[in-house]
């Protein structure tokens, strides 16, 4: 059994708020690139009013250093303090059947 963590964060920006979003998310995803060799996917995505973080994680470790790294914080920091949220959801998935890719 893969102990994979895998995470989709929706997040409904208020009005004018969505490039903003993605530029904070941006710079957490470029710094986990670079210092948490476990988060194994930090995708940004958006689709109709949405930003949508796609995530993957080798373990429940790895989302520990990534939910305690200074980025992270930050992010959660400016989130709240520039108020661009109008509403979000967390949802950790479990695997029921298909595959990830061919690459």
């Amino acid at each position: 059994m893969s102990s994979q963590i895998d995470i989709v964060a929706i997040i409904v920006p208020k009005p004018g708020k969505a490039d903003r979003i993605v530029e904070l998310l941006s710079e957490v995803a470029d710094y986990a690139k670079v210092n948490e060799p476990g988060t194994l996917r930090y995708q940004v995505a958006v689709a109709k009013g949405e930003v949508i973080m796609i995530e993957t994680y080798k373990d429940k470790a790895a989302l520990g250093v990534h939910g305690s790294s200074e980025a992270f914080k930050t992010f959660q920091k400016k989130m709240q303090d520039e108020d661009l949220t109008a509403t979000s959801q967390l949802k950790i998935l479990k695997n029921a059947g298909g595959y990830i890719s061919r690459l």
